[in-house]
């Protein structure tokens, strides 16, 4: 029995005020759904640790987009739309790398696609295989099969857990996964900006500033050996430095700086108050000047230091 009865028909009622019990029932249905969340998310994060990290690809097409939204269904359980959207995206990435490739395989079967793909030489017997085990329970998936509908949601999960993970494995086979050893300096800042960027995205799945934050902090570490987790149990950090001023924005919300730290070159960006602002015009600190000063930061709950302000005077030395 499928019963589809979610919203209440006002329609058939005289309330005069029936937007507002609309709004009311709505309501009531949200707070329905933050305790799900709330009650869920233990089991959505540990799902979301079962998929294995890829590092960075700097060939990406659409397929990407169904890639993150397959990665988010998983987290939530949803293993069967998790199947169908991997079988979609498997085969896109894969008309996309032929075309990479310079091969124009685009009015061939998936099937067929991959097997011309092998004997071209472009992948190997390994990726085929892999490409060949996703379309094959994409397929199962997608018509439905009587094998399919018998599987219980272990067997499911077991299912989406491998397709999405073969395919994550492939795409950076084919496609190639960023050797932070041999980059330059230059390509991490694009690196970065791009993970800014997509916080600041509504994409399914983004959690904003902190997902960025997590990424930024996996980043790092992986290519240059160093956690910006502070692991001090969030106690307070203090620096004291000669910098240099990079530049000053008294009109942001709030104000800021931006000082490089002569001993290791590296920009941090401090946090003003309206008493900070008369220090600096007190001492005529402008950009370029060479300053010595203290600031502190009080990490954030993955310990990685967040907004920084001055302790004490800011003194201008060169």
């Amino acid at each position: 029995m499928y019963i589809d009865s979610k919203k209440f028909d006002y329609s058939k009622f005289s309330y005069p005020d029936a937007s507002r019990l609309v709004e009311r029932d709505k309501q009531f249905v949200k707070e329905a759904y933050q305790k799900w969340v709330k009650d869920s998310v233990d089991e959505i994060v540990d799902r979301q640790w079962e998929v294995d990290d890829l590092g960075v690809v700097e060939q990406s097409g659409d397929f990407a987009k169904l890639l993150k939204e397959a990665e988010f269904t998983y987290s939530l359980g949803a293993y069967t739309s998790t199947i169908s959207l991997v079988g979609v995206c498997a085969e896109d990435l894969c008309r996309f790398f032929a075309n990479f490739a310079g091969h124009n395989l685009d009015s061939l079967s998936q099937f067929n696609r991959v097997n011309q793909l092998v004997s071209l030489g472009a992948i190997t017997q390994g990726v085929a295989d892999k490409f060949h085990a996703i379309r094959g329970l994409r397929n199962d998936c997608l018509h439905y099969n009587e094998g399919f509908k018998q599987k219980d949601s272990a067997a499911l999960k077991g299912d989406a857990l491998t397709a999405l993970n073969s395919l994550k494995c492939v795409y950076g086979e084919i496609l190639g996964v960023v050797d932070y050893s041999t980059v330059e300096s230059s390509k991490f800042l694009e690196i970065f900006s791009k993970i800014a960027d997509e916080a600041a995205s509504s994409d399914p799945g983004k959690l904003g500033i902190e997902e960025a934050t997590v990424r930024m902090r996996n980043v790092f570490a992986s290519a240059f050996g160093v956690d910006l987790s502070m692991n001090n149990s969030g106690r307070p950090v203090y620096k004291t430095s000669i910098y240099q001023v990079e530049g000053i924005d008294p009109d942001g919300e709030p104000a800021e700086l931006s000082l490089r730290d002569m001993a290791n070159g590296l920009i941090v960006i401090i946090d003003l108050t309206a008493g900070d602002l008369r220090k600096i015009e007190g001492e005529k600190i402008d950009e370029g000047s060479i300053v010595a000063a203290s600031l502190t930061s009080v990490p954030n709950n993955l310990e990685i230091t967040a907004s920084w302000r001055l302790v004490g005077d800011v003194r201008k030395v060169g």
